[in-house]
């Protein structure tokens, strides 16, 4: 588990560093990287035995209020509104991954953008020679996790999890020997171009 959270992490800085290293088109949007704890249940996993960092901070941030203005016009608003896309990276690092856009999540054109990403990189001969691991299309699998109190608050999420789950997933086996480097390595690359896309980042 530890070693896969360092690979979440490690995802995050390489996009978050990419950004701070260019200039952006799109001024008004921002990365925000967020460490979620306290997902696992007590006991059984239920709606309010589960998910406490991101229960909390979703609550959060829908209680904290600010006023905007536009032109002539002055409104109020609450914090969590200001999201434009909560991206969940979660159990990635294991050999052959499947990510499917999961029913529901309110970010269909953003994960549509993946799979294209991921064949034109192909294409290019940027990434190793691995299966495809954004798959298009809608998956009815529903999974459970951080994602689902900013959701309920109406934030789109792309919910990037690979399903089935890798097979050391909660295993004493979940360690540095089940990560795939070269998995991982295109991972951050279509991850990248994703990133700069969205954020309008110019070299």
């Amino acid at each position: 588990m530890c070693i896969r959270v360092f690979i979440l992490v490690m995802l995050l800085l390489v996009a978050a560093g990419f950004v701070h290293a260019h200039w952006r088109t799109q001024q008004d949007v921002t990365l925000q990287l967020l460490f979620l704890d306290g997902e696992e249940a007590f006991g059984e996993w239920t709606h309010s035995d589960s998910l406490y960092g991101a229960r909390h901070l979703a609550k959060l941030w829908t209680d904290k209020w600010y006023s905007y203005s536009e032109g002539s016009s002055f409104g109020i608003n609450n914090e969590i509104d200001r999201i434009d896309v909560f991206v969940l990276l979660d159990l990635l690092g294991a050999p052959n991954p499947r990510i499917r856009n999961m029913y529901g999540l309110l970010a269909n054109d953003l994960f549509e953008q993946l799979p294209w990403i991921e064949k034109d990189l192909d294409r290019l001969g940027c990434l190793h020679r691995l299966p495809q691991v954004f798959i298009p299309g809608i998956s009815f699998n529903a999974v459970e996790d951080d994602h689902v109190p900013f959701l309920k608050s109406g934030v789109p999420v792309l919910h990037l999890i690979p399903t089935p789950f890798p097979h050391v997933w909660h295993t004493l086996n979940d360690t540095e020997a089940a990560l795939s480097y070269p998995t991982i390595d295109n991972l951050i690359s279509v991850i990248r171009v994703f990133t700069v896309k969205y954020l309008g980042l110019v070299p």
